[in-house]
């Protein structure tokens, strides 16, 4: 019986490890094709530790572009991107939106209560990177950590990298706010697509300034269940499955 039962719970899925994660979705515009718009951002903290894991999936086109993910984690930072001026690499002009020769600027306003701290920038065409940068309201963003970009296809679904809380002054229990942005760091020319809320359909482009309206949280746990106590549950609720099958 407890072969059988103990089955049961393999193939229902009973047994299998605890995950504290969430997914987001686009905003579902597509002036880039719908890479972001149509996209999805994977979160997932690795058991009660302070690693993230973080998996963009594509949407409708191929990840040509850089992703910027503007993290709120603290009390301070910024709710404008509009005094950025570090264009010293791809990754670091689409974090300020300024254009590699300084004349071209997409400005980012966020919502109120949000003031950006950091910034996760990654890049799958060209740059081949994702970076962690503290924000810096003039001069260079601070390099804080490679967070291990791979694959570095941009026609691959999808990519991944990964980060620690404490980069963030963060720790396990803590939640922070954040929204994405997509376009190219080059040239900042800005797409509509985004993570979170009040970015219009149609390509901001150059030489505009637009505005979140909303943004999205990820909270993060200090405690999983006994592994007894998941047991316990699993076991339950197989008996129960196997009581219906009786009847």
């Amino acid at each position: 019986m407890w072969k059988r039962l103990l089955s049961i719970c393999l193939i229902t899925g009973l047994l299998h490890p605890v995950a504290f994660g969430a997914i987001y979705t686009g905003n579902g515009n597509s002036g880039f094709g719908g890479v972001i718009g149509t996209g999805t951002l994977e979160l997932a903290q690795v058991g009660t530790t302070g690693v993230i894991n973080g998996t963009v999936t594509k949407g409708t086109a191929d990840f040509n572009d850089e992703l910027v993910i503007y993290l709120n984690t603290t009390v301070g930072g910024f709710n404008t991107t509009s005094t950025f001026d570090d264009n010293g690499d791809t990754l670091r002009r689409a974090i300020s939106g300024l254009s590699f020769d300084g004349t071209n600027r997409a400005t980012l306003n966020f919502s109120a209560g949000f003031d950006a701290d950091y910034a996760i920038a990654l890049s799958v065409n060209d740059f081949d990177f994702a970076g962690l940068f503290s924000l810096s309201e003039t001069g260079a963003h601070g390099f804080v950590a490679d967070l291990g970009l791979t694959p570095i296809d941009p026609s691959d679904a999808s990519t991944s990298f990964s980060f620690d809380l404490a980069s963030l002054g963060l720790a396990p229990g803590n939640s922070f706010e954040f929204v994405g942005a997509y376009l190219n760091g080059d040239d900042a020319f800005r797409a509509d697509e985004a993570i979170g809320d009040g970015i219009a359909p149609g390509n901001p482009g150059q030489g505009t300034t637009v505005a979140y309206t909303g943004s999205r949280t990820f909270s993060t746990v200090t405690a999983v269940p006994e592994p007894s106590s998941v047991a316990f549950i699993a076991l339950g609720a197989g008996a129960a499955v196997l009581r219906r099958r009786r009847r």
